[in-house]
């Protein structure tokens, strides 16, 4: 097929790239920096999404059968403006430009758990759970869905915190301190749901071999992360030479004082994160 990727020169759209020519594909990737690239089975257009009829054209001229809309205001390492309007257009706004140059065209939207916002521990979720996101980049990735709703072929992927061996430690903040000497573990250790960046390529990969259902899809590994692992093995590595290990009533507690006295806010909702994990089915 002729694949149409968005943020095709991110973290994991390089791989996704990859994924997809080693599938036989011919892939049109467009992001907002690097080199064009003009090959035989392998384009690349600097193209800003806000220019939609850009898009348009880029789609037509390579015949596009399927889009990937996986380009997204998410991380704020190294962004200076954080502001609403800033995720609302590049999340919302440029989407909505995407799914119309796609057209009839079967859509893969890559979205987020963040969309669930705050999860109280009890029954694991799935795609048809309520969501009530609470970050910008929830909020904003939830109003993209619902665009993506109104299409005639989509499937929506809520992707689980993706990591790459190079990252996983940096992508996990909720379990550990700034210093990466520091790490903190709550009663005897909590599992998290991550996802690989092969699996996650992996199920974008699939999808380009199946028949879009109009589906919502939690993607995750099999298996959790369970912290004392991963603490046993960055000890071994030289760092979490100390670690702090904090009574998970003691934890609950202290989360359920600060939510009753600052509301449902960002802060709170990073915090919820750590004591009430999210668990899907």
């Amino acid at each position: 097929m002729n694949v149409l990727v968005t943020g095709a020169r991110g973290m994991i759209g390089t791989r996704l790239v990859e994924g997809l020519l080693n599938a036989g594909h011919t892939v049109i990737g467009v992001g907002r920096s690097g080199d064009e690239v003009c090959e035989k089975n392998h384009f690349f257009y600097r193209v800003d999404l806000a220019d939609r009829e850009r898009l348009e054209t880029i789609v037509e001229r390579h015949a596009v059968d399927r889009v990937i809309h996986l380009a997204a205001l998410a991380h704020t390492a190294g962004e200076v403006d954080l502001s609403w309007e800033r995720y609302r257009h590049i999340n919302v706004d440029c989407a909505r430009n995407v799914f119309d140059a796609a057209g009839e065209r079967p859509v893969l939207y890559i979205s987020t758990v963040d969309v669930y916002g705050f999860y109280d521990g009890k029954a694991p979720v799935n795609g048809g759970t309520p969501i009530h996101p609470v970050s910008k980049y929830g909020r904003s990735k939830a109003m993209a869905e619902e665009l993506c709703r109104k299409l005639g072929h989509y499937t929506i992927f809520r992707l689980s915190p993706v990591y790459t061996e190079t990252v996983r430690r940096d992508i996990q903040k909720r379990y550990y301190l700034r210093c990466p000497t520091v790490a903190y573990r709550i009663g005897k250790g909590t599992h998290f749901e991550i996802l690989s960046i092969e699996n996650a390529v992996r199920a974008m990969v699939d999808w380009c071999q199946e028949e879009p259902q109009n589906d919502v899809r939690i993607i995750k590994d099999d298996r959790p992360m369970w912290t004392p692992d991963y603490i046993r093995a960055e000890q071994a590595e030289g760092r979490a030479k100390l670690v702090l290990c904090f009574p998970r009533w003691m934890v609950s507690a202290g989360y359920g004082a600060l939510r009753r006295m600052l509301g449902e806010n960002e802060k709170v909702y990073l915090l919820s994160k750590a004591v009430h994990p999210l668990r899907s089915e």
